[in-house]
């Protein structure tokens, strides 16, 4: 078997990059052939290139929130001219990637994160072949890093709470979508208020409930409210660090714009500059307790709970149908209940006097994840399960 691998697009702190050399060498590890191809942002001066690769022989074609299947060749679309499936791995709710999904590819088929991803896009998306669940796992820090990680006790682990991630202060947000319309700015805040009377709906439910019965054009419409999305997750996000702070737990943050969090708890947040996700892994090795905000995933983990875990790190998160399912809480990882922020603080800042038991959770984590969510194990079963698919 032979596969093309694309990159053809570059998200933030080369994420995108990461994940698609786990694809590479997981895929090699099956004895599968690999053809990695970075796609630059100069297409026109890539067509010979690109014309070149169609007519080689690949039994599949995959790239990760792909910029490919808007690319047209002689007023054809690129991919058509393979006699292969693609398959597009997206990394965030289907809405986002509205105008490369809509593409009516003739062998489409999308890796979703969330079974609920999976959903949408069968209802939104009928010409796409199918949609198929492939959640996050854990990728060790010396994955890309030479030389080991020697495993710290967690007594000498110099970071208690670290959350990599990027901020952005929720008034852009709001500016942004009182630029569109009032109209946007109401329905975030209906659909926040419902979030945080506990409903578990999906944010494309709660949607749908605000704009029936008019819900022509419903992907496009979603798309044009991407921000509401956006606005909500970054709400929780703050809530949950206001009341860590107020707690008086020191919080270390990594990424970009955390320079703009201005609070009168903002002193207790230790800002690490922006780093490329190899040296985020790195991050996980030398702190105890990894803090999660759901991107509003409701049965998906994101990847810093999987890569916390398999860095022996403790995952502390707030849940979703597949934590659940998969990981025993409060013995694999710590839940967190995120419309209970003060209770989360008191949850952590109590978990913080017991290393010892930081030390057992760590470690429980680390043998389930390793057995049982590795990329090697993902693209094993994805290929065995869907060798039908490639030809």
């Amino acid at each position: 078997m032979k596969v093309l691998i694309f990159q053809s697009k570059r998200l933030s702190y080369d994420s995108s990059w990461c994940f698609a050399e786990m694809l590479c060498r997981s895929m090699k590890r099956q004895g599968i052939s690999v053809r990695p191809f970075l796609l630059s942002e100069d297409i026109a001066g890539q067509e010979e290139e690109l014309r070149a690769l169609t007519r080689e022989h690949f039994d599949g074609i995959f790239d990760i929130n792909s910029r490919l299947p808007n690319v047209m060749l002689d007023d054809r679309y690129y991919l058509d001219y393979f006699d292969a499936p693609f398959f597009h791995m997206i990394i965030d709710h289907p809405m986002h990637l509205h105008y490369s999904l809509q593409i009516p590819l003739r062998n489409y088929y999308v890796l979703c994160l969330d079974r609920y991803h999976q959903k949408y896009i069968e209802t939104c998306y009928p010409h796409i072949r199918e949609a198929i669940f492939f959640p996050f796992a854990g990728i060790p820090a010396d994955t890309f890093t030479p030389g080991n990680f020697p495993r710290s006790p967690m007594k000498d682990r110099p970071v208690e709470l670290l959350f990599p991630g990027t901020y952005t202060p929720l008034d852009y947000y709001r500016e942004q979508m009182e630029d569109i319309s009032s109209d946007q700015w109401d329905m975030t805040e209906h659909i926040l208020s419902k979030l945080r009377q506990g409903s578990r709906d999906t944010i494309e439910q709660l949607y749908r409930q605000e704009i029936l019965p008019d819900t022509d054009f419903f992907p496009l419409r979603m798309h044009k409210s991407r921000l509401i999305d956006r606005y909500i997750r970054e709400w929780f996000r703050e809530k949950i660090l206001q009341a860590l702070l107020e707690a008086g737990i020191c919080v270390h943050v990594m990424g970009f714009r955390w320079e703009m969090y201005d609070t009168p708890y903002s002193s207790g947040l230790v800002i690490h500059p922006p780093c490329s996700y190899t040296e985020q892994l790195n991050a996980l090795t030398k702190s105890k307790l990894i803090l999660n905000v759901q991107p509003l995933f409701q049965d998906g983990p994101h990847d810093r709970v999987m890569n916390a875990m398999m860095n022996r790190s403790v995952a502390v998160t707030d849940g979703c149908d597949y934590i659940s399912e998969q990981f025993r809480v409060g013995e694999d990882l710590i839940v967190y209940d995120k419309n209970k922020p003060e209770e989360a603080a008191m949850q952590i800042l109590k978990l913080l006097k017991d290393t010892d038991r930081i030390e057992w959770i760590a470690e429980n984590g680390y043998q389930k994840t390793q057995k049982l969510h590795t990329w090697d194990q993902r693209i094993q079963k994805f290929v065995r399960k869907n060798s039908h698919l490639f030809h």
